[in-house]
């Protein structure tokens, strides 16, 4: 459950063209290629057996006008891949769960389709600033229509020439690109902190489709995540 989380956002996310060697997160970027490294932590987790389970890091992989996030949880058990187009204005999810495969593919309208199954958000702009990962990032706040959910954090950054209007997660509309958010998802909610920027090639391949799922559209794929969430709260 908590992989799906890694869906949006952001989820997965990312794009650019090339560029090599700029390692220290400092001035504007343009043409870039390379990965993310986001940490993952569960801020409402008490102590729980389950928590040695839960993934540890999102790795957000972009090129051109595509990007790749990916989230295991500890022993590869249960493994969530997005890629999106941001040429195109497409989204596939890949879900590997126990064995299991399954993939959703969304065009255009069907992403906001896909992104009802979040919480709505209500978004506030603050005037603080924050150093994420050596990238200068402005702040707002994410409040829920739902009072009982605690609101989220959003730090977002305008320094990397990455996709920043958020057209493929809850957060569409922010402007900059996130690099430390909260996820809300089927009652669990998973924080994400970059951590490290490195630019490096990323092969063509990371963007390629996977063939090895079984197609199961929106509804399918919501299907799947509430049985999984079902069973890791059991």
């Amino acid at each position: 459950m908590f992989f799906r989380y890694h869906l949006r956002p952001f989820i997965g996310i990312l794009s650019c063209a090339l560029l090599l060697g700029a390692c220290s997160g400092h001035g504007f970027l343009t043409h870039a290629e390379g990965k993310i490294h986001y940490t993952v932590s569960f801020p409402l987790e008490t102590n729980s057996i389950l928590l040695e389970l839960y993934p540890k890091e999102m790795i957000l992989e972009f090129s051109g006008d595509k990007m790749h996030s990916s989230i295991r949880s500890s022993y590869g058990v249960v493994c969530s891949d997005v890629i999106v187009d941001h040429g195109d204005k497409t989204m596939t999810q890949m879900l590997k769960s126990f064995g299991e495969k399954f993939r959703m593919n969304l065009e255009g309208a069907q992403v906001g389709e896909w992104l009802k199954q979040f919480p709505p958000v209500r978004i506030e702009y603050s005037t603080d600033k924050e150093v994420i990962a050596g990238y200068s990032c402005d702040k707002a706040i994410a409040y829920f229509e739902n009072d009982s959910i605690p609101p989220i954090p959003l730090f977002f950054t305008k320094e990397i020439e990455l996709p920043q209007d958020n057209w493929w997660n809850q957060f569409a509309g922010i402007d900059g690109f996130l690099m430390g958010y909260d996820i809300e998802q089927y009652g669990k909610r998973m924080r994400l902190l970059a951590r490290e920027v490195t630019f490096e090639e990323i092969p063509a391949e990371r963007f390629k489709i996977s063939q090895d799922y079984t197609d199961v559209g929106i509804a399918g794929m919501d299907d799947q995540l509430k049985k999984l969430a079902a069973e890791l709260m059991n």
